[in-house]
């Protein structure tokens, strides 16, 4: 029997009311695509769903051809696709593929639209842990692209909001206490293309500088904006339009951003370089190939590990061939000349003291009060203050087994639990495949014991003072002293 070809999924996330349905209807409407749609919005009444399967019944008279006779669709009424996918939205999915199978027919592609405060990140984990599974349903379907629509006019209060989903019932029901900013950042990262809506309500000139920050943010999506949901469809759905970010988690995510960042300051450098070499020397040396090729190269071919530390995926290999350079070349132009929006990879092999690093990080973020001290921070002298962004691995010393993820946007900080270091996962543990074996081993430190532990945090902002971040951050790092003490204690597990 031949092998079914796997329908491709879109998923579409960003808050209530950024323009999710808009564009699933204008897609609906204007594809030649046969689509299944499956609805999440957890708002009492469930009006996506019931824009989509009212139409028909509005329009009937009017020769329409709406969005209900042009695709099935699904609604989702018990919750959050983040927290129920396992039964309800995969039930879901079958259910489209039962009715395909009934017709004799297929999809050319499912689109899952969530609810305002889904995760796309919890999602997208859930569809790879169930490739790890084995689950015969991922065998019909393929997370292919992420999708996040903005709304460009409140894009700039909500990354400065402080306050939780939960008091922000206009962004979507059933919000938790999780802070507006830490979710707008997510479903841009986490995305293949960023769609920034609604730019008609922009003062002009906005629309460059929102552009270059979520470009920044997510240096390896495309960005576009669009009014209404209006974009090229063919672009973002076609059967050409696909990504790589949806096969990824957090480690492999991790991966690229470091290889983009990495990538742009060698194409800075060499740009730097060929500027000061030019000057009295011919360069006409027929073949050769500048260091800033180099870069592109690295830039087109971004190789990642998606290899989760809980659930080892040897069918998954989670390589991905990403070539959106040319777009990326594009939007990375005028970030830095123009808005100052830069980027640095803060890299390590040493581990913080934690309470060091605490004490550094109430001086850096923008807290009204230290509770124990009674002593508001210096905010206006922080470095922090010109960074719109940071994120990346930890290596604390009070946890030698534990990576932990240091995650800072607007006035929102955390450092978090990510899991243990692959040095002290048995090597039988690891996935099975030599690429992905291969790839944890280039974060291994050949010149010491001490396996993939580092800190390797990117830094994203405008007009930053690397060397201040840098050198505030290495205060909080282990004496050579305190190093010693360390290695003693810990030399059993290394």
């Amino acid at each position: 029997m031949a092998q079914l070809k796997q329908i491709p999924v879109s998923m579409l996330s960003g808050f209530l009311g950024s323009g999710k349905t808009t564009l699933l209807r204008y897609l609906l409407e204007n594809s030649k695509l046969k689509i299944g749609c499956i609805v999440n919005d957890v708002a009492s009444v469930n009006i996506d769903a019931k824009l989509i399967r009212n139409d028909r019944s509005r329009e009937k008279n009017k020769g329409i051809n709406t969005t209900s006779d042009l695709a099935d669709t699904i609604e989702l009424a018990n919750g959050c696709a983040c927290c129920s996918i396992q039964d309800e939205l995969f039930g879901s999915f079958q259910q489209l593929l039962a009715l395909a199978d009934e017709k004799g027919a297929t999809y050319d592609r499912f689109v899952l639209e969530n609810s305002g405060v889904a995760e796309p990140q919890n999602i997208r984990d859930q569809f790879n842990d169930g490739i790890a599974a084995g689950n015969p349903l991922m065998q019909r379907i393929k997370l292919d692209t992420l999708v996040t629509i903005v709304d460009s006019g409140t894009f700039i209060q909500d990354y400065a909001s402080r306050v939780p989903l939960a008091a922000r019932p206009d962004l979507g029901e059933g919000g938790n206490l999780r802070p507006v900013v830490d979710l707008l950042v997510e479903q841009i990262e986490c995305a293949d293309f960023v769609l920034l809506n609604k730019v008609d309500m922009l003062q002009e000139g906005q629309l460059e500088g929102l552009t270059q920050i979520a470009a920044s943010l997510n240096p390896l999506a495309k960005v576009l904006a669009c009014e209404r949901g209006r974009i090229g469809l063919d672009e973002v759905f076609g059967p050409e339009a696909k990504g790589f970010i949806a096969s990824l988690n957090t480690e492999g995510h991790h991966r690229g951003a470091v290889a983009a960042v990495k990538s742009q300051q060698l194409k800075e450098s060499a740009k730097h370089e060929h500027k000061d070499h030019s000057v009295g020397h011919d360069h006409s040396h027929e073949g050769s190939h500048s260091h800033a090729e180099h870069a592109e190269c690295e830039q087109d071919h971004v190789h990642t590990a998606d290899c989760k530390h809980e659930h080892h995926d040897d069918k998954h290999d989670g390589h991905a061939h990403h070539d959106h350079s040319s777009h990326k070349e594009r939007q990375e132009t005028t970030a830095a000349a123009r808005f100052g929006i830069r980027s640095f990879v803060y890299a390590r092999r040493r581990p913080f003291h934690p309470q060091r690093l605490r004490e550094m990080v109430l001086r850096w973020m923008p807290v009204s009060q230290n509770a124990e001290t009674g002593a508001a921070p210096a905010v206006g002298e922080s470095p922090i203050k010109a960074v719109l962004r940071s994120k990346g691995f930890m290596w604390m010393s009070h946890n030698h087994p534990t990576a932990y993820y240091w995650s800072h946007a607007g006035q929102h900080f955390e450092i978090r639990d990510e899991g243990d270091w692959w040095a002290a996962v048995p090597q039988d543990e690891w996935p099975t495949l030599e690429a992905q074996r291969a790839i944890i081993e280039s974060d291994f430190d050949s010149s010491g014991p001490y396996g993939d532990r580092r800190q390797e945090i990117v830094f994203i902002g405008a007009g930053m003072d690397e060397e201040a971040i840098g050198k505030q951050l290495d205060g909080a790092l282990l004496t050579d002293e305190e190093l010693e003490r360390y290695n003693q204690k810990w030399k059993v597990q290394m």
